[in-house]
């Protein structure tokens, strides 16, 4: 009967194929005992406005969606399904509003040294 060691369970494991020609340089980063290629590209500029005014969007559809089955839900116990809505759609103003002034107050900076830390933004 064959004797199997540790190091012999972890050759039996798949390497991952090289990744796609896609004129992106790859570098290698270790973690633990776990080497991973890395693709160096820069981070997308998002502010956040677009994201949080479509959630905010979501809660409002959410809300009209429920308003006429309002006296239903207060019948089974669930007109918090209402409020929960009203809520999320006034958090999502707070955000929206949040997310515009950090977007114009970066607008207004200038321009930052790219990230060049191997890991991105961890900077771990």
């Amino acid at each position: 009967m064959p004797v199997t060691s540790k190091t012999s369970k972890t050759s039996n494991r798949l390497n991952d194929p090289a990744p796609p020609a896609s004129g992106v340089p790859l570098e290698q980063v270790g973690i633990k005992e776990q080497t991973n290629p890395v693709a160096s590209v820069q981070p997308l500029d998002v502010t956040g406005v677009r994201t949080v005014a479509v959630g905010a969007c979501v809660w409002l559809v959410a809300l009209v969606a429920l308003v006429p089955f309002y006296p239903t839900l207060q019948d089974q116990g669930r007109d918090w399904w209402l409020w929960t809505c009203l809520a999320g759609f006034g958090l999502g103003l707070v955000g929206l509003e949040y997310c515009r002034r950090r977007r114009d107050r970066l607008a207004a900076q200038p321009e930052r040294e790219v990230e060049t830390s191997p890991l991105g933004a961890a900077g771990l």
